[in-house]
């Protein structure tokens, strides 16, 4: 236990720096040895193994919290189901009209709101936790009732699924992974109590950071990726409407939230700001396959690691500087 400690805490504390390595290492394989041949049992293992011990950390229970918080949960689901949706389709017209399976990446991702990651930026930048728990909780129930409707509505004849394809892959890769994780956390804490699944809980976030990596491989090292190594800079674009995207969310979000308590107003930034990347990966693997079209769309949820983590910091310590000034 001490060394998977060690190593799942290693990997929680370098994971922007590990995914990059692991893209290119990734694109390596497909360079020097031409890839890897896309296999669902395996990626949907690995999207698996990512995402059941992130919900072992989710309590579902926090939606009873929704009573205390109706004002900011309901600013939240427009913030994500509306706002997020219209940035990202103005972002993706304008920016990859002649691309529209990377059109899509981002797509995904601004239907994805918000993950654990939203706790814990709130509770670092001293927001309130019970605010930000409150906003996953519903946010992760309209995913699952939502995303097979608006998913296929916003891609359009890019992706040629039912809703009723959808639902199942999120049943798959939500729910399962979701009610694993919930009678897991309650087993721990049943037999070894509270104290012990507290100390636990670093150790399943790194096991999570740890099956991103690996899924993140997987992807990667794809033979469908010859595309993006023939053209890179095709690919590297994505980085400019994946920066405006999150800084109109983060600037929006706190105009917004100055309606509010300071601390509510934070716990509304992030739960808005901050997107599911993770569990986009989950959902993007599964439901689309392989081939370039699909690689294009992982490629952009990818490359929003880079964007999304560096901002959260950075305003993180804004909020901070704001507060003491």
């Amino acid at each position: 236990m001490q060394t998977i400690t060690k190593v799942t805490g290693f990997v929680s504390r370098n994971l922007t720096k590990l995914i990059l390595a692991v893209m290119a290492l990734g694109l390596l394989n497909v360079k020097l040895f031409g890839g890897i041949p896309f296999n669902i049992a395996v990626c949907a293992t690995a999207s698996f193994l990512m995402i059941y011990p992130m919900f072992i950390n989710l309590k579902i229970e926090d939606v009873k919290e929704v009573g205390h918080y109706r004002g900011v949960v309901a600013t939240s689901v427009l913030l994500n189901f509306v706002v997020s949706p219209l940035v990202a389709f103005g972002l993706g017209r304008a920016f990859f009209a002649d691309q529209p399976f990377m059109a899509l990446g981002l797509m995904l991702i601004a239907l994805l709101p918000t993950s654990g990651m939203t706790a814990t930026w709130t509770e670092l930048a001293k927001g309130e936790l019970k605010a930000a728990l409150s906003i996953i909780a519903i946010s992760l129930i309209l995913i699952v009732a939502g995303l097979p409707f608006a998913l296929p509505l916003a891609a359009g004849d890019r992706l040629s699924v039912t809703p009723f394809f959808i639902f199942q892959r999120i049943l798959l890769v939500i729910v399962v992974p979701l009610v694993l994780g919930d009678i897991t956390r309650r087993q721990i804490i049943k037999r070894r109590g509270q104290p012990a699944f507290k100390q636990l809980k670093p150790v399943f976030s790194g096991l999570s950071s740890t099956g991103l990596l690996v899924v993140l491989f997987l992807i990667m090292s794809l033979d469908s990726n010859t595309l993006l190594l023939a053209e890179p800079l095709r690919a590297l674009r994505a980085l400019v409407p994946l920066a405006m995207y999150y800084v109109s969310l983060f600037a929006i979000s706190t105009i917004v939230g100055r309606f509010f308590s300071r601390a509510v107003g934070i716990a509304l930034t992030f739960g808005t700001s901050v997107r599911y990347l993770a569990l986009a990966l989950g959902i993007a693997v599964p439901l689309l396959g392989s081939g370039s079209n699909s690689s294009q769309v992982v490629f952009v949820v990818a490359l929003s690691f880079f964007v999304q983590v560096p901002l959260s910091s950075l305003y993180t310590r804004w909020i901070a500087g704001t507060a003491t000034a």
